[in-house]
Protein backbone atom coordinates (compact mmCIF):
# COMPACT_ATOMS: atom_id res chain seq x y z
CA UNK A 1 0.00 0.00 0.00
CA UNK A 2 0.82 3.85 -0.51
CA UNK A 3 3.66 4.16 2.55
CA UNK A 4 4.21 7.62 4.56
CA UNK A 5 8.12 6.95 3.78
CA UNK A 6 10.80 4.82 2.66
CA UNK A 7 12.77 5.25 6.00
CA UNK A 8 13.08 1.20 6.02
CA UNK A 9 11.91 -0.26 2.89
CA UNK A 10 14.48 -3.00 1.79
CA UNK A 11 16.22 -2.91 -1.27
CA UNK A 12 13.39 -4.59 -2.89
CA UNK A 13 10.85 -2.18 -2.06
CA UNK A 14 12.67 0.57 -3.26
CA UNK A 15 13.67 -0.83 -6.39
CA UNK A 16 9.83 -1.27 -6.90
CA UNK A 17 8.80 2.25 -5.83
CA UNK A 18 11.64 3.36 -8.67
CA UNK A 19 9.27 1.84 -11.56
CA UNK A 20 6.32 3.14 -9.76
CA UNK A 21 7.86 6.51 -9.99
CA UNK A 22 8.98 5.58 -13.87
CA UNK A 23 5.57 4.56 -14.83
CA UNK A 24 3.88 7.51 -13.25
CA UNK A 25 6.07 10.01 -14.75
CA UNK A 26 5.37 8.58 -18.13
CA UNK A 27 1.74 8.33 -17.47
CA UNK A 28 2.17 12.19 -16.31
CA UNK A 29 3.94 13.03 -19.57
CA UNK A 30 1.16 11.64 -21.76
CA UNK A 31 -1.36 13.37 -19.67
CA UNK A 32 0.25 16.22 -19.53
CA UNK A 33 1.11 16.41 -23.59
CA UNK A 34 -2.68 14.92 -24.81
CA UNK A 35 -4.47 18.56 -23.40
CA UNK A 36 -1.78 20.91 -24.64
CA UNK A 37 -0.78 19.77 -28.11
CA UNK A 38 -4.07 19.41 -29.95
CA UNK A 39 -1.97 16.63 -32.78
CA UNK A 40 -0.88 14.55 -29.62
CA UNK A 41 -4.38 14.22 -28.68
CA UNK A 42 -5.61 12.98 -32.45
CA UNK A 43 -2.82 10.39 -32.51
CA UNK A 44 -2.81 8.69 -28.99
CA UNK A 45 -6.44 8.72 -28.66
CA UNK A 46 -7.21 5.45 -30.61
CA UNK A 47 -4.42 3.95 -28.15
CA UNK A 48 -4.69 5.65 -24.89
CA UNK A 49 -6.40 1.92 -23.27
CA UNK A 50 -3.59 0.15 -25.05
CA UNK A 51 -0.94 2.76 -23.11
CA UNK A 52 -2.73 2.27 -19.87
CA UNK A 53 -2.84 -1.50 -20.40
CA UNK A 54 0.87 -1.63 -20.43
CA UNK A 55 1.63 0.93 -17.80
CA UNK A 56 -0.73 -0.60 -15.53
CA UNK A 57 0.37 -4.05 -16.34
CA UNK A 58 4.12 -3.06 -15.22
CA UNK A 59 2.76 -1.66 -12.14
CA UNK A 60 0.90 -5.07 -11.43
CA UNK A 61 3.94 -6.93 -11.72
CA UNK A 62 6.15 -4.82 -10.39
CA UNK A 63 3.89 -4.34 -6.58
CA UNK A 64 2.03 -7.58 -6.87
CA UNK A 65 3.33 -11.17 -6.65
CA UNK A 66 1.48 -12.83 -8.41
CA UNK A 67 2.86 -16.88 -8.10
CA UNK A 68 2.59 -15.76 -4.51
CA UNK A 69 -0.90 -14.46 -5.00
CA UNK A 70 -1.95 -17.60 -7.00
CA UNK A 71 -0.31 -20.02 -4.21
CA UNK A 72 -2.33 -18.73 -1.73
CA UNK A 73 -5.51 -18.58 -3.74
CA UNK A 74 -5.51 -15.15 -3.29
CA UNK A 75 -9.04 -14.13 -2.82
CA UNK A 76 -9.28 -10.60 -4.22
CA UNK A 77 -6.45 -11.46 -7.52
CA UNK A 78 -8.72 -14.69 -8.74
CA UNK A 79 -12.01 -12.48 -8.95
CA UNK A 80 -9.45 -9.88 -10.80
CA UNK A 81 -8.37 -12.76 -13.18
CA UNK A 82 -11.74 -14.38 -13.81
CA UNK A 83 -13.53 -10.78 -14.22
CA UNK A 84 -10.67 -10.17 -17.21
CA UNK A 85 -11.38 -13.71 -18.63
CA UNK A 86 -14.76 -12.99 -18.65
CA UNK A 87 -14.66 -9.56 -19.83
CA UNK A 88 -12.48 -11.29 -23.21
CA UNK A 89 -14.82 -13.78 -23.97
CA UNK A 90 -18.24 -11.46 -23.68
CA UNK A 91 -16.35 -9.36 -26.59
CA UNK A 92 -15.71 -12.54 -28.31
CA UNK A 93 -19.63 -13.48 -27.68
CA UNK A 94 -21.17 -10.77 -29.21
CA UNK A 95 -18.19 -9.70 -31.58
CA UNK A 96 -17.55 -6.71 -30.42
CA UNK A 97 -14.42 -4.51 -31.14
CA UNK A 98 -11.64 -5.77 -29.19
CA UNK A 99 -10.56 -2.01 -27.44
CA UNK A 100 -13.44 -2.36 -25.24
CA UNK A 101 -12.01 -4.94 -23.72
CA UNK A 102 -9.04 -2.06 -22.24
CA UNK A 103 -11.75 0.29 -20.46
CA UNK A 104 -13.08 -2.43 -17.46
CA UNK A 105 -9.82 -3.74 -17.36
CA UNK A 106 -8.25 -1.05 -16.79
CA UNK A 107 -10.61 0.23 -14.38
CA UNK A 108 -10.49 -2.96 -12.12
CA UNK A 109 -6.55 -3.09 -12.69
CA UNK A 110 -6.36 0.14 -10.81
CA UNK A 111 -8.92 -0.44 -7.82
CA UNK A 112 -7.44 -3.98 -7.31
CA UNK A 113 -3.77 -1.90 -6.61
CA UNK A 114 -4.53 1.13 -4.84
CA UNK A 115 -4.35 -0.61 -1.60
CA UNK A 116 -0.53 -2.61 -2.99
CA UNK A 117 1.08 0.31 -4.73
CA UNK A 118 4.89 1.33 -3.51
CA UNK A 119 4.72 5.08 -2.64
CA UNK A 120 6.43 7.41 -0.39
CA UNK A 121 5.04 11.20 1.07
CA UNK A 122 7.70 12.40 -0.66
CA UNK A 123 7.18 10.70 -3.82
CA UNK A 124 3.53 11.68 -4.16
CA UNK A 125 4.26 15.42 -2.53
CA UNK A 126 6.36 15.53 -6.11
CA UNK A 127 3.61 14.25 -7.67
CA UNK A 128 0.95 16.86 -6.34
CA UNK A 129 3.37 19.29 -7.00
CA UNK A 130 3.54 18.87 -10.41
CA UNK A 131 -0.20 18.38 -10.82
CA UNK A 132 0.12 22.03 -9.62
CA UNK A 133 2.50 23.65 -11.46
CA UNK A 134 0.97 22.15 -14.89
CA UNK A 135 -2.79 23.42 -13.72
CA UNK A 136 -0.97 27.27 -13.68
CA UNK A 137 0.85 26.52 -16.69
CA UNK A 138 -2.70 25.56 -18.58
CA UNK A 139 -4.74 28.21 -17.17
CA UNK A 140 -1.95 31.24 -18.02
CA UNK A 141 0.16 30.15 -20.73
CA UNK A 142 -1.29 27.05 -22.55
CA UNK A 143 -5.13 27.90 -22.05
CA UNK A 144 -4.80 31.26 -23.84
CA UNK A 145 -3.36 30.02 -27.13
CA UNK A 146 -5.52 26.84 -27.10
CA UNK A 147 -8.96 29.04 -26.72
CA UNK A 148 -8.09 32.26 -29.00
CA UNK A 149 -11.36 32.60 -30.60
CA UNK A 150 -14.17 30.47 -31.23
CA UNK A 151 -13.04 29.37 -35.05
CA UNK A 152 -9.55 28.17 -33.59
CA UNK A 153 -10.60 26.12 -30.55
CA UNK A 154 -8.12 23.11 -30.27
CA UNK A 155 -10.41 20.94 -28.45
CA UNK A 156 -14.05 20.46 -27.01
CA UNK A 157 -14.88 23.02 -24.84
CA UNK A 158 -16.45 20.47 -22.65
CA UNK A 159 -13.77 18.69 -22.77
CA UNK A 160 -11.09 21.44 -22.05
CA UNK A 161 -13.30 22.41 -18.86
CA UNK A 162 -13.73 18.69 -17.62
CA UNK A 163 -10.52 17.87 -18.00
CA UNK A 164 -9.37 21.70 -16.29
CA UNK A 165 -11.52 21.05 -13.27
CA UNK A 166 -10.25 17.19 -13.02
CA UNK A 167 -6.92 18.55 -12.79
CA UNK A 168 -7.61 21.30 -10.43
CA UNK A 169 -8.87 18.95 -7.90
CA UNK A 170 -5.58 16.91 -8.35
CA UNK A 171 -3.92 19.87 -7.86
CA UNK A 172 -5.66 20.43 -4.94
CA UNK A 173 -4.12 18.04 -3.22
CA UNK A 174 -0.94 19.48 -2.91
CA UNK A 175 -2.14 22.68 -1.05
CA UNK A 176 -4.26 20.31 0.99
CA UNK A 177 -0.84 18.14 1.83
CA UNK A 178 0.57 22.33 2.69
CA UNK A 179 -2.39 22.74 5.01
CA UNK A 180 -2.20 19.65 6.92
CA UNK A 181 1.69 20.74 7.51
CA UNK A 182 1.38 23.86 9.21
CA UNK A 183 -2.25 23.14 10.63
CA UNK A 184 -1.08 22.26 14.00
CA UNK A 185 1.45 24.74 14.27
CA UNK A 186 -0.57 27.28 14.07
CA UNK A 187 -1.21 29.19 17.33
CA UNK A 188 -2.12 33.16 18.14
CA UNK A 189 1.37 34.11 18.79
CA UNK A 190 2.82 32.31 15.71
CA UNK A 191 2.50 34.97 12.77
CA UNK A 192 4.43 33.10 10.31
CA UNK A 193 2.88 29.71 10.27
CA UNK A 194 -0.98 31.74 10.84
CA UNK A 195 0.13 33.85 7.44
CA UNK A 196 1.11 30.63 5.48
CA UNK A 197 -2.12 28.86 6.50
CA UNK A 198 -4.23 32.44 5.55
CA UNK A 199 -1.93 32.25 2.43
CA UNK A 200 -2.62 29.10 1.55
CA UNK A 201 -6.60 29.15 1.83
CA UNK A 202 -6.59 32.22 -0.44
CA UNK A 203 -4.74 30.67 -3.23
CA UNK A 204 -7.37 27.78 -2.72
CA UNK A 205 -10.41 30.38 -3.21
CA UNK A 206 -8.48 31.76 -6.35
CA UNK A 207 -7.66 28.67 -8.23
CA UNK A 208 -12.16 27.68 -7.41
CA UNK A 209 -12.65 31.04 -8.47
CA UNK A 210 -11.03 30.20 -11.72
CA UNK A 211 -12.71 26.98 -12.05
CA UNK A 212 -16.00 28.53 -11.47
CA UNK A 213 -15.39 31.08 -14.16
CA UNK A 214 -13.55 28.66 -16.52
CA UNK A 215 -16.75 25.87 -16.63
CA UNK A 216 -19.25 28.96 -16.90
CA UNK A 217 -17.66 30.38 -19.97
CA UNK A 218 -17.76 27.36 -21.57
CA UNK A 219 -21.02 26.61 -20.13
CA UNK A 220 -19.75 23.05 -19.56
CA UNK A 221 -22.72 21.23 -17.07
CA UNK A 222 -20.20 18.51 -16.19
CA UNK A 223 -17.62 20.25 -15.20
CA UNK A 224 -19.47 23.10 -13.36
CA UNK A 225 -20.69 20.13 -11.44
CA UNK A 226 -18.14 18.56 -10.97
CA UNK A 227 -16.84 21.50 -8.83
CA UNK A 228 -19.84 22.15 -6.90
CA UNK A 229 -20.03 18.32 -5.68
CA UNK A 230 -16.35 18.49 -4.41
CA UNK A 231 -17.13 21.99 -2.59
CA UNK A 232 -20.06 20.58 -0.89
CA UNK A 233 -18.60 17.35 -0.16
CA UNK A 234 -15.55 19.12 1.33
CA UNK A 235 -16.98 22.14 3.14
CA UNK A 236 -20.53 21.17 3.84
CA UNK A 237 -20.77 17.45 4.77
CA UNK A 238 -19.34 17.11 8.66
CA UNK A 239 -17.14 15.16 9.38
CA UNK A 240 -20.05 12.79 11.68
CA UNK A 241 -21.18 11.76 8.25
CA UNK A 242 -17.82 10.10 7.09
CA UNK A 243 -17.64 8.52 10.24
CA UNK A 244 -21.41 7.07 9.92
CA UNK A 245 -21.14 3.15 8.56
CA UNK A 246 -24.83 3.42 7.73
CA UNK A 247 -24.58 7.05 5.52
CA UNK A 248 -21.06 6.13 4.11
CA UNK A 249 -22.75 3.26 2.66
CA UNK A 250 -25.33 5.07 1.35
CA UNK A 251 -22.90 7.47 -0.23
CA UNK A 252 -20.98 4.48 -1.79
CA UNK A 253 -24.37 2.75 -2.92
CA UNK A 254 -25.83 6.27 -4.66
CA UNK A 255 -22.33 7.05 -6.68
CA UNK A 256 -22.46 3.75 -8.62
CA UNK A 257 -26.43 2.37 -8.37
CA UNK A 258 -27.61 5.35 -8.04
CA UNK A 259 -25.87 5.82 -11.10
CA UNK A 260 -28.01 3.25 -12.75
CA UNK A 261 -31.29 4.84 -11.12
CA UNK A 262 -30.84 8.29 -12.14
CA UNK A 263 -30.46 6.82 -16.15
CA UNK A 264 -33.88 5.06 -15.71
CA UNK A 265 -35.65 8.38 -13.99
CA UNK A 266 -34.44 10.96 -16.11
CA UNK A 267 -35.20 8.70 -19.36
CA UNK A 268 -38.79 8.73 -17.63
CA UNK A 269 -38.77 12.17 -16.81
CA UNK A 270 -37.66 12.87 -20.37
CA UNK A 271 -40.07 11.28 -22.43
CA UNK A 272 -42.86 13.08 -20.68
CA UNK A 273 -42.20 15.89 -22.95
CA UNK A 274 -41.04 17.94 -20.02
CA UNK A 275 -37.85 20.48 -20.44
CA UNK A 276 -36.24 23.70 -19.07
CA UNK A 277 -33.18 25.59 -20.01
CA UNK A 278 -30.58 26.02 -17.04
CA UNK A 279 -29.32 29.23 -16.57
CA UNK A 280 -26.22 30.29 -17.58
CA UNK A 281 -25.19 27.49 -19.55
CA UNK A 282 -28.18 28.04 -21.74
CA UNK A 283 -28.64 24.10 -22.59
CA UNK A 284 -31.76 22.25 -21.83
CA UNK A 285 -32.23 20.06 -18.86
CA UNK A 286 -33.17 17.33 -21.54
CA UNK A 287 -30.64 17.50 -24.48
CA UNK A 288 -30.47 13.96 -26.15
CA UNK A 289 -29.09 11.72 -23.18
CA UNK A 290 -32.68 10.38 -22.27
CA UNK A 291 -32.78 8.98 -26.25
CA UNK A 292 -28.90 7.64 -26.16
CA UNK A 293 -29.93 5.84 -22.74
CA UNK A 294 -33.59 4.54 -24.10
CA UNK A 295 -32.47 3.15 -27.10
CA UNK A 296 -28.91 1.33 -25.61
CA UNK A 297 -31.39 -0.26 -22.98
CA UNK A 298 -33.52 -1.53 -26.06
CA UNK A 299 -30.51 -3.15 -27.76
CA UNK A 300 -29.58 -4.78 -24.26
CA UNK A 301 -33.04 -6.67 -23.07
CA UNK A 302 -34.80 -6.21 -26.46
CA UNK A 303 -33.18 -7.92 -28.88
CA UNK A 304 -32.49 -11.68 -30.28
CA UNK A 305 -30.39 -12.31 -28.53
CA UNK A 306 -31.12 -13.35 -24.74
CA UNK A 307 -27.94 -13.82 -23.06
CA UNK A 308 -26.50 -9.87 -23.92
CA UNK A 309 -28.05 -8.36 -20.45
CA UNK A 310 -24.97 -11.29 -18.72
CA UNK A 311 -22.28 -10.26 -21.71
CA UNK A 312 -22.73 -6.76 -23.20
CA UNK A 313 -24.00 -5.92 -26.23
CA UNK A 314 -20.08 -4.99 -27.05
CA UNK A 315 -19.46 -1.66 -29.29
CA UNK A 316 -20.49 -3.15 -32.99
CA UNK A 317 -23.63 -1.12 -32.83
CA UNK A 318 -25.24 1.92 -34.53
CA UNK A 319 -27.22 4.56 -32.99
CA UNK A 320 -29.89 6.50 -34.40
CA UNK A 321 -29.80 8.83 -31.42
CA UNK A 322 -26.16 9.81 -31.50
CA UNK A 323 -23.18 10.45 -33.81
CA UNK A 324 -20.91 8.30 -31.54
CA UNK A 325 -20.97 5.24 -29.51
CA UNK A 326 -20.55 7.36 -26.17
CA UNK A 327 -22.70 6.17 -23.45
CA UNK A 328 -22.50 9.34 -21.16
CA UNK A 329 -22.82 7.49 -18.08
CA UNK A 330 -20.05 5.31 -16.71
CA UNK A 331 -21.71 2.73 -14.53
CA UNK A 332 -24.46 2.50 -17.43
CA UNK A 333 -21.77 1.95 -19.88
CA UNK A 334 -20.03 -1.32 -17.78
CA UNK A 335 -23.84 -2.89 -17.58
CA UNK A 336 -24.95 -2.10 -21.50
CA UNK A 337 -21.40 -2.22 -23.17
CA UNK A 338 -20.14 -5.37 -20.94
CA UNK A 339 -23.08 -7.18 -18.91
CA UNK A 340 -23.95 -7.47 -15.44
CA UNK A 341 -20.89 -10.28 -14.37
CA UNK A 342 -18.50 -7.75 -15.08
CA UNK A 343 -20.52 -4.89 -13.74
CA UNK A 344 -21.15 -6.96 -10.24
CA UNK A 345 -17.16 -7.55 -10.21
CA UNK A 346 -16.50 -4.07 -10.59
CA UNK A 347 -18.86 -3.31 -7.99
CA UNK A 348 -16.96 -5.50 -5.58
CA UNK A 349 -13.70 -3.67 -6.11
CA UNK A 350 -15.47 -0.30 -5.60
CA UNK A 351 -16.85 -1.56 -2.51
CA UNK A 352 -14.37 -2.94 -0.94
CA UNK A 353 -11.80 -0.31 -1.36
CA UNK A 354 -13.82 2.19 -0.55
CA UNK A 355 -14.86 0.20 2.86
CA UNK A 356 -11.37 -0.37 3.79
CA UNK A 357 -10.63 3.40 3.67
CA UNK A 358 -13.55 4.57 5.75
CA UNK A 359 -12.07 4.39 9.39
CA UNK A 360 -9.81 6.77 8.25
CA UNK A 361 -11.44 9.39 5.95
CA UNK A 362 -12.98 11.64 8.82
CA UNK A 363 -9.39 12.29 10.55
CA UNK A 364 -7.01 12.66 7.53
CA UNK A 365 -7.30 15.98 6.21
CA UNK A 366 -5.52 14.80 2.81
CA UNK A 367 -7.62 11.31 2.82
CA UNK A 368 -11.05 13.26 2.85
CA UNK A 369 -10.55 15.74 0.41
CA UNK A 370 -9.24 13.54 -2.09
CA UNK A 371 -12.42 11.72 -1.24
CA UNK A 372 -14.45 14.48 -1.76
CA UNK A 373 -12.82 14.87 -5.69
CA UNK A 374 -12.97 10.75 -5.84
CA UNK A 375 -16.99 11.47 -5.17
CA UNK A 376 -17.66 14.52 -7.45
CA UNK A 377 -16.16 12.60 -10.05
CA UNK A 378 -18.51 9.90 -9.67
CA UNK A 379 -21.51 11.45 -9.05
CA UNK A 380 -20.50 14.04 -12.16
CA UNK A 381 -20.11 10.47 -14.16
CA UNK A 382 -24.27 10.23 -13.71
CA UNK A 383 -23.84 12.50 -16.70
CA UNK A 384 -20.78 11.93 -18.52
CA UNK A 385 -17.67 8.66 -18.57
CA UNK A 386 -15.13 10.49 -17.11
CA UNK A 387 -14.70 8.41 -14.56
CA UNK A 388 -13.14 5.59 -16.87
CA UNK A 389 -12.19 7.50 -19.40
CA UNK A 390 -8.87 6.60 -20.15
CA UNK A 391 -7.27 9.75 -20.62
CA UNK A 392 -8.04 10.48 -17.14
CA UNK A 393 -6.54 7.23 -15.80
CA UNK A 394 -3.43 8.52 -14.14
CA UNK A 395 -6.12 11.21 -12.00
CA UNK A 396 -8.38 8.05 -10.56
CA UNK A 397 -4.88 6.43 -9.76
CA UNK A 398 -3.78 9.52 -7.88
CA UNK A 399 -6.50 10.18 -5.84
CA UNK A 400 -6.73 6.73 -4.95
CA UNK A 401 -3.13 6.83 -3.53
CA UNK A 402 -4.03 10.09 -1.81
CA UNK A 403 -6.90 8.43 -0.18
CA UNK A 404 -4.88 5.43 0.94
CA UNK A 405 -1.53 7.26 1.75
CA UNK A 406 -1.14 7.51 5.63
CA UNK A 407 -0.99 10.71 7.80
CA UNK A 408 2.77 11.78 7.26
CA UNK A 409 2.81 10.95 10.98
CA UNK A 410 1.90 7.11 10.53
CA UNK A 411 4.60 4.71 10.13
CA UNK A 412 2.38 1.68 8.83
CA UNK A 413 3.79 -1.88 7.51
CA UNK A 414 3.36 -2.84 4.36
CA UNK A 415 0.21 -4.80 3.38
CA UNK A 416 0.67 -8.09 2.50
CA UNK A 417 -1.96 -8.87 0.48
CA UNK A 418 -1.04 -10.46 -2.77
CA UNK A 419 2.55 -10.91 -1.68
Amino acid sequence: MAQADTAGFGQENKRQEVINIAVFAVMFIIYALTFIIAKFYDITYPYAGVINFCLLTVLLFNNVSILTALKNRDADFCILAALVLVTAVNLVIVDSGKGAFFVPVNFLLIWYMSDKLYISQKTVKMFAAAYMAYLLFYLFIAYPRLFTTFENYKYNTNTAATFTIYTMLCAFMLLEILTDKTADKVNPDAWEENSRVLLIGLFKVMILLKGFQLSLWHRARGAFIMLILFMLFKYCVPKKWWRSKVLYALLCILATLGSLAFVGLYVYIGETGANFKLPFFYKEVFSGREAIWHELFDLLVHNEKPYTLFTGIGTNFELTSFFEKNVHNAMYNFVVIHGIVVFAGILYFIYKRLWQVRGRIADNRVAMTAMCALMAVFFESYLDVDLIWADYALNLIFLLIMINLPCESDRTGIEDAGR
